[in-house]
């Protein structure tokens, strides 16, 4: 996928954590986990910019914990909330890996556990129609939860 399309898709993923988040709408731990979540969605894809093969190591659950640590090292001088952005970038890794697993393109996801690759052949991953779809759906989605969440709290 291009990175409209998986910022998108990682919009659509957050939508029921924001749904069903029972604090504050307006805590910092939970903004902290959406920028990192938000912020992972494209960074596997970094294997390009540096000419690596393109779904690769950052393609996987060992890449999706690199992410994840390094998103958790960024928030180290405020220590609570090392685990928000852990999780946000763990996770938003995981999502990109399953936005891509959508597309034609097989790859290992779950090395170094199994080498088997995977891919479910839905679209290819150069589609712009597809990409913005998804980009279209998960601000409207992610929009529409946010509004709800905040005016069901007044």
């Amino acid at each position: 996928m291009r990175s409209e399309g998986h910022i998108g898709f990682n919009m659509i993923l957050a939508v029921p954590v924001f749904f069903f988040y029972s604090g504050n709408i307006y805590s910092t731990g939970l903004w902290i986990w959406f920028i990192f979540f938000i912020g992972m969605a494209t960074w596997p894809d970094i294997d390009l910019k540096f000419e690596l093969k393109h779904r690769g190591y950052t393609h996987t659950i060992l890449g999706a914990l690199f992410f994840g640590i390094v998103s958790g090292l960024i928030m180290y001088s405020q220590p609570k909330y090392i685990l928000y952005s852990f999780l946000g970038g763990f996770l938003g890794t995981l999502g990109h890996i399953v936005g891509d697993l959508l597309t034609y393109l097989k790859f290992r996801p779950l090395w170094p556990l199994s080498n088997k690759k995977f891919a479910l052949g839905l679209f290819r991953a150069d589609d712009r129609n597809i990409n913005m779809m998804f980009l279209k759906i998960g601000t409207i989605l992610f929009t529409t939860t946010l509004l709800f969440k905040l005016l069901k709290q007044y």
